[in-house]
């Protein structure tokens, strides 16, 4: 596998795509395990794991962007990474097990548009979870448009604050115009831009060293009190599946920290069990876990049927070791041999998610030195642009 040097600086953020998915997993996995309503209790919020998909994504293309750099090989390797296992789950869908798909949502779905519908049917069918893909490849879209933009940002975490408070607020003005909005908010691409976009703007601090030192375990600490808020939160005010957007958008400061204080420790080499290999391993196959795990759970119902807690208990083990066993051939067999010969010429690293390449220093930066980079970055030892040593693999988002 062809991997970049730096990628290991950063292998905790790959371990957490996993963590992120399994999130999802869950969330899923509770609605069809009525004898444990304490696991849909707890997972009532997975869905959240998608937004720091978003925001992690913006973090990682942005710390790998080269401002010298044409779209053209961009595009490329976005393509290459997230669309051919799109078209593969297009078929699963339409195979005889499967639901009746909606047809008249499939050209929507193939070009990855079904999350510009205020359909919320369009929006999920077909796979059920590439909504999430077609707000990923709007982004990819505009990134190169947009990252001139943000490296002028002289205070890019207040202005990542800032964007929080704007979007709830027009969050809010929408949704009292028209109650069902909400559900369409939830979805759409230039409304959840803001999580990408507070990413992008998190590493654009990294970068430039304007990051104070974060405890990564007080980054985890606010993101559990920040979930355990979001769960509460609805018992209060009544909770309505449309309210979804706001809540997600609560998350993001906390996801936000908790990314900034994985990306610290990493580059300053300090050790944590998210850089073991079994968990950088498991976050590179969290593309096919996303995907592919809605099929596994609808063929493995009947596994789910048992009333009693414990049977119950092993029967969400077991389809989870079949999630995770599927996604390991997917990625073996699939995800990684077809990103690769898309790729082509293109000798970068494969099934990065969001290419990370933490050694590829934006021009705007190469001018203040190395010394600059090192501090920004919190490494020493930065080989010069362009450097061809490797090291293990590290990161999807998109």
């Amino acid at each position: 596998m062809h991997t970049d040097h730096g990628a290991s600086h950063l292998r905790s953020l790959t371990s957490l795509r996993f963590v992120a998915a399994l999130l999802v997993v869950m969330f899923h996995l509770a609605v069809y395990v009525p004898s444990l309503p304490l696991l849909g209790r707890l997972m009532g919020a997975g869905f959240v794991g998608v937004s720091f998909f978003f925001v992690l994504s913006g973090f990682v293309l942005t710390y790998s962007w080269d401002l010298g750099s044409g779209a053209t090989r961009f595009y490329r390797r976005r393509l290459a990474r997230v669309y051919p296992l799109h078209l593969l789950f297009i078929v699963v869908a339409v195979l005889p097990f499967s639901p009746a798909p909606l047809w008249s949502a499939l050209p929507a779905n193939a070009l990855l548009l079904q999350s510009w519908s205020p359909d919320d049917a369009v929006a999920r069918s077909f796979t059920g979870v590439s909504w999430s893909l077609s707000c990923e490849f709007f982004f990819y879209a505009v990134f190169p448009l947009l990252i001139p933009w943000l490296w002028r940002v002289r205070r890019p975490l207040a202005l990542s604050s800032v964007l929080v408070m704007f979007a709830l607020a027009v969050g809010v003005a929408l949704q009292a115009l028209r109650s069902d909005w909400g559900l369409w908010l939830f979805h759409l691409p230039v409304f959840r831009i803001v999580e990408f976009v507070c990413g992008s703007l998190a590493a654009i601090a990294v970068l430039r060293g304007r990051v104070p030192r974060l405890r990564g375990r007080w980054a985890a600490l606010s993101v559990l009190l920040s979930y355990v808020g979001i769960l509460v939160l609805p018992l209060g005010i009544g909770y309505r599946l449309e309210d979804r957007w706001a809540l997600t958008l609560l998350m993001v400061p906390s996801f936000t920290c908790l990314i900034l204080a994985c990306a610290q420790m990493d580059l300053s080499g300090a050790s944590s069990p998210l850089r073991g290999r079994t968990m950088v391993g498991l976050g590179q196959w969290s593309f096919c876990i996303y995907m592919a795990h809605p099929v596994v759970i609808a063929l493995t119902l009947p596994l789910l049927a048992p009333s009693t807690h414990v049977a119950s208990v092993l029967a969400c083990v077991l389809v989870l070791l079949t999630v995770v066993g599927v996604s390991y051939l997917l990625h073996a067999t699939f995800e990684q041999p077809l990103e690769r010969r898309l790729r082509g010429s293109d000798r970068g690293r494969v099934s990065s998610d969001a290419g990370l390449a933490p050694d590829v220093v934006p021009p705007s930066l190469q001018r203040h030195g190395p010394s600059t980079l090192a501090r920004s970055r919190g490494h020493r030892d930065i080989p010069p642009h362009g450097s061809s040593q490797t090291s293990s693999p590290a990161q999807r988002t998109g």
